[in-house]
């Protein structure tokens, strides 16, 4: 019996910290914490947040000189048989990742715990070689060799519906190594600026993607037997029947990650292979939304900061899901909210927490809906209406009256296009002369990402980057948006008439002076803020600037 691996030396439980990006400050806080509770120094990083899992095995990999496993590297059951306790695996943070006759892979989430590798060789009578893994991963591994023992039927397999069957995942989805991995899936998420994460399961694999700047990106996948505990621990943050899978089911719940507020907005949906789930993450943000940072041209802020200035009225901003409406809103409202306005905003859900405003979030499910909300906020002696959402007739026609009678409206409208917007409330059914009275502006946005500004280059007059570490390799680092109005001038609004043609509205818009999407896009290629490609994945045209 040997133990193979490199020396866990004594001084490296420290030095590890050298090879991550934490601040020094909190270098020094996990320090001091490490000594006076006599924690590992990385749960103690672990516990206060400073760095994910997946940070953490590879700075101590980088430091102790040992192979970085992830899960797709652990057997699906246990390699040694049960010869080595749980209990004993989970209390030293370790796991088999393999065995056979060369040996055993012993796999680490922190060389600074007591040496367990003279244990491990004694029990099982092989020599043992040394990785390292997150302790979310080594945790699942654990879960799934010990939890599907407990039925001689395994629930991560089997299409659990019955109370007994249902009650055991639960319980099982309840475990500390299962909400760990959730946790930290979701903190990772978070730490990566995603908007969503998504679950998706496969005949070999379970996929996990997270949506950053508004494009998916692989995240390391994990087996397929752990997809059932996954889903379910999600679901059960979100208040979701477990048991069932045939029909899919919305969720939403409050959660704190790394000491950060989340709303999450979860969906599930059955497919070929188990049940898929996407979550929306919603961090709380109470900063000012300022309408100067959204990517607006010169023309286009002036003109909406005008328009935002009348007594009444009804301004539309219509776009995609996803493509930035409520952070343009947002905007419109830190510029609205002074003290001698009366702001009331219905949302769903709040998204910007701003002081001075009356903030609705609707809730269907007891009856408040964006229609009941409205009709209650007009009597509010309210100034300024805002309403996250014209999703049905009533919703319309109750914001239309209320911008008719001395209310200024702002909403958001489901459209293609600036120009589609007339057309799209005439078929929910709004009066066309409601609106030619009430209609002031009409703005349509996209979200595009941003060149990073670390690697971004010009080459031939046009601009390009090379990937860095700071964009991922992307490219990209945050993003801005894409825009298009429409000022409704007196010519304009005598179009709006029952029957109106969206293509032609638009063909009269631009006649008028409105510019396009594309058009916007071209100058945001030449500022050097974005380039060809990504306004060719967004809006699908192909624009180049002027070399």
């Amino acid at each position: 019996m040997s133990v193979a691996g490199t020396p866990l030396e004594e001084t490296n439980s420290v030095n590890w910290l050298n090879h991550t990006g934490i601040a020094t400050a909190d270098t020094e806080r996990a320090i001091r914490a490490a000594d006076e509770s006599g924690e590992p120094l990385a749960s103690v990083v672990r516990r206060l947040g400073f760095l994910s899992d997946a940070a953490i095995a590879d700075a101590l990999a980088k430091t102790y000189g040992l192979p970085r496993l992830s899960l797709d590297d652990f057997a699906t059951t246990d390699p040694v048989g049960g010869v080595i306790s749980p209990e004993f695996l989970i209390a030293n943070q370790a796991c088999i990742a393999s065995a056979d006759d060369g040996g055993v892979l012993l796999v680490l989430a922190d060389p600074s715990l007591p040496d367990v590798t003279e244990a491990i060789a004694l029990a099982t009578g092989k020599s043992v070689n040394l990785a390292l893994a997150p302790l979310a991963d080594i945790e699942a591994t654990l879960a799934l060799y010990f939890g599907a023992r407990k039925n001689s039927a395994n629930p991560l397999h089997t299409a659990a519906t019955d109370d007994t069957d249902a009650e055991h995942l639960r319980d099982l989805a309840s475990e500390a190594p299962v909400v760990r991995l959730v946790n930290d899936l979701i903190k990772d998420a978070l730490k990566q600026r995603a908007s969503d994460i998504h679950v998706e399961p496969y005949r070999n694999h379970l996929r996990i993607r997270f949506r950053i700047d508004g494009v998916l990106h692989d995240r390391e996948s994990s087996p397929a037997a752990l997809a059932q505990l996954v889903v379910s621990r999600i679901k059960i943050i979100a208040d979701l029947d477990i048991a069932e899978r045939r029909r899919p089911q919305d969720g939403r719940a409050r959660v704190s990650i790394a000491g950060t507020p989340l709303d999450l907005r979860i969906a599930t949906t059955p497919s070929a292979h188990g049940e898929s789930v996407v979550i929306r993450l919603l961090e709380d943000r109470d900063a000012e939304v300022d309408l100067g940072s959204l990517g607006l041209s010169k023309k286009d802020e002036t003109l909406l900061r005008e328009r935002l200035s009348a007594p009444f009225g009804l301004i539309l901003v219509v776009g995609p899901t996803g493509g930035g409406k409520t952070t343009t809103l947002a905007g419109a409202i830190s510029t609205l909210n002074t003290p001698e306005r009366k702001v009331i905003s219905i949302e769903d859900p709040v998204e910007y927490q701003i002081d001075g405003v009356t903030q609705i979030a609707v809730q269907p499910a007891i009856g408040l809906t964006f229609a009941s909300a409205l009709r209650s906020v007009l009597r509010q002696d309210p100034d300024v209406i805002v309403v996250g959402e014209l999703r049905d007739q009533e919703t319309a026609e109750i914001a239309v009256n209320a911008a008719l009678t001395g209310h200024l409206v702002l909403a958001t409208l489901h459209a293609n296009t600036a120009a589609g917007a007339p057309a799209r409330l005439i078929d929910m059914g709004v009066d066309p002369s409601l609106l030619r009275s009430t209609l002031r502006l009409i703005l349509s946005q996209r979200l595009i990402r941003v060149l990073c500004a670390s690697c971004r280059k010009k080459v031939k007059g046009k601009w390009t980057h090379t990937g860095c570490e700071k964009c991922a390799n992307t490219g990209y680092v945050g993003r801005k948006g894409l825009f298009e109005s429409i000022d409704l001038t007196a010519s304009l609004l005598d179009l709006i008439q029952p029957g109106l043609s969206a293509l032609e509205f638009e063909k009269a818009a631009k006649s008028a002076g409105a510019v396009s999407l594309a058009d916007d896009g071209r100058e945001k290629i030449t500022a050097g803020i974005t380039d060809a490609n990504e306004i060719w994945r967004v809006l699908g045209e192909h624009i180049e600037s002027p070399s």
